[in-house]
């Protein structure tokens, strides 16, 4: 067996375990909350050591946070799926449907809940949470076609609106799902490609 390809098997060996444990990680925190789940429940259900888990996971948020990349990276599926050529408009409220029914009914609610009560969400997405690149790369095609106002980048559009997301998910949660999701969203970000004020922006 070369090098190259004793690598490649533990790279994915490495890959599954992390896979496996984040899994096993999700399944518990949904059984059973993520207060009470400890590294050694973790460990149990995903059949390896509890050092296997901190090695993987050194920190619990850090289960939160591969959470949190799982549903970016299926968006980024997902809008590499969709029509490149769409409106901005479309565009962008095609990808905020698609993380407001992350956290409906027929999602991932009572976890997202249960992560926001318990303060994990918030620390999650303040200590460094990424953009998604579905949202950069869909100003990034916006600006290519002129669409974007001239001298706006588009990671700082991808940003506001995140800040956006970020901000409405958290008082959806807070209230206990007594709004309508996916429609504020869509009325922000009307709001946000529209603008505040008529004309030009004063400087």
């Amino acid at each position: 067996m070369t090098v190259t390809n004793a690598e490649g098997r533990r790279e994915r060996r490495r890959r599954e375990t992390r896979e496996r444990l984040l899994k096993a990680a999700l399944e518990l925190f949904g059984s059973q909350g993520y207060s009470a789940t400890t590294y050694d429940h973790i460990a149990a259900r995903a059949d390896v050591s509890r050092q296997t888990a901190f090695n993987h996971f050194p920190r619990k948020e850090d289960f939160v946070r591969g959470w949190v990349e799982l549903r970016h990276r299926r968006l980024t599926e997902l809008a590499l799926a969709a029509d490149a050529d769409a409106p901005l408009f479309e565009l962008v409220a095609s990808l905020l449907r698609v993380l407001a029914s992350f956290n409906g009914a027929e999602g991932d609610y009572a976890l997202t809940k249960d992560f926001y009560d318990s303060g994990i969400l918030h620390a999650v997405f303040t200590d460094g949470a990424t953009v998604p690149v579905s949202f950069k790369t869909a100003f990034e095609r916006a600006a290519a076609r002129g669409e974007l106002r001239p001298g706006v980048p588009p990671e700082v559009a991808a940003e506001l609106l995140y800040d956006s997301y970020l901000g409405t998910l958290g008082r959806w949660l807070a209230g206990g799902a007594a709004f309508p999701l996916t429609e504020t969203l869509e009325n922000r970000l009307a709001v946000l490609l529209g603008g505040l004020t008529p004309g030009d922006t004063p400087r």
